[in-house]
């Protein structure tokens, strides 16, 4: 496999390990409490998975391995936009 195929896989499936992510908290903070609450959570949540992700994306690409890298920089993608979606629909 050439790196570029390496690194569209690898973005793939940080997108999808994100969303797998984003649906098991908002299933937890559905069931514990109310939209508006569980969605401020999961959006701090969120933030700061991306915080942490980006750094560890950082350091593994100092390394030299990109595609573990790229994955981890498209890891927080979907769970940051979806908690701000919800959020931007439960108070418009």
């Amino acid at each position: 496999m050439t790196a570029r195929t390496q690194s569209i896989w690898a973005v793939i499936g940080g997108v999808l390990a994100g969303y797998v992510l984003w649906l098991a908290a908002i299933s937890i903070g559905e069931a514990l409490t109310v939209v508006s609450l569980w969605g401020l959570v999961v959006l701090v949540v969120s933030v700061a998975f991306a915080i942490g992700t980006v750094l560890w994306g950082r350091r593994v690409r100092q390394q030299g391995n990109v595609p573990l890298a790229l994955f981890a920089f498209a890891l927080p993608v979907l769970p940051v936009v979806l908690s701000t979606v919800v959020l931007v629909d439960s108070y418009l």
